[in-house]
């Protein structure tokens, strides 16, 4: 179990079973934060599930902060807010995100983890296989609340929403409630099932301006934008397929978009993922 390098502020949405055009799941991560390098990485643990993985660069560890593995379960993280600053302590954590994708191989193994979610720093967590999703809220001093469901859709950003984990932030910020109602709005008035390139099109949503919108552009060089994109499509009969957009600070934009089949798993090490 790796030290922590604690997600930063992201917008999380899912859907399954017949909310999914053809069944199966989806499930997104915008990876939002002042201005530092995202990439994409390939890792084999010497123990445990191999898995491709986006990373925050500018970490020590290039701790994992969305991913996939070979057994097809997704997992993606975002920071809860305001937190009080006594509790903001994350040095003897575990990286729950990497240490889910090296350890389980289904929504019902994750949520079998309990051990794992009372050693993590505070952290929302949104899982799915190719049947369920689930999120996972984790409070200051192991609180947990948990919603799992094989119909339907989730979202969250940056503070709680389960009443049992009720006054373990403080009072949440105008960006995350901005952003948590509008994933909800564009979600909920969509009556087909979603496809791959509805939930792209959420992801860059810039309707409430340039730092409270889903796709954040930040209002100053130094304000939190939008740096990733990470959409994981997880069909009930058929292997995952990864979507991701990085945008780096002085870089070019980078889009790779990769079917995970057992051959693609086999060769990874030696694979392109940006073409």
């Amino acid at each position: 179990m790796a030290a922590a390098s604690p997600a930063q502020a992201c917008t999380l949405f899912a859907a399954a079973g017949s909310r999914v055009e053809g069944g199966g799941t989806l499930i997104v991560k915008n990876r939002d934060r002042s201005p530092r390098r995202s990439a994409i990485k390939f890792i084999a643990p010497a123990a445990g599930f191999k898995f491709l993985a986006l990373v925050d660069a500018g970490s020590p560890n290039s701790s994992a902060v969305a991913g996939v593995n070979v057994k097809g379960l997704a997992v993606v993280d975002a920071l809860p807010g305001n937190l009080p600053p006594q509790q903001e302590e994350y040095s003897e954590a575990v990286n729950l995100t990497g240490t889910l994708l090296s350890r389980c191989a289904s929504v019902e193994e994750v949520l079998a983890c309990q051990d794992l979610f009372r050693a993590s720093y505070p952290v929302i967590e949104m899982v799915a296989d190719g049947r369920r999703v689930a999120l996972i809220e984790i409070a200051p001093g192991g609180r947990v609340a948990v919603k799992a469901s094989g119909q339907g859709i989730l979202c969250h950003t940056n503070h709680y929403l389960d009443h049992r984990l009720e006054g373990a932030d403080l009072k949440p910020s105008t960006s995350s409630c901005v952003r948590y109602h509008r994933i909800g709005q564009l979600l909920s008035r969509q009556a087909c099932p979603f496809v791959l390139e509805d939930f792209l099109a959420f992801s860059q949503d810039r309707h409430d301006g340039p730092d409270n919108s889903i796709c954040r552009r930040g209002s100053t060089p130094t304000e939190t934008r939008t740096l990733a994109t990470w959409i994981v499509a997880h069909p009930a009969a058929g292997v995952p397929r990864v979507w991701v957009k990085i945008t780096n600070p002085g870089e070019q934009e980078k889009i790779t978009d990769l079917r995970l089949n057992p051959a693609w798993w086999a060769n990874a090490l030696e694979e392109k993922i940006f073409r």
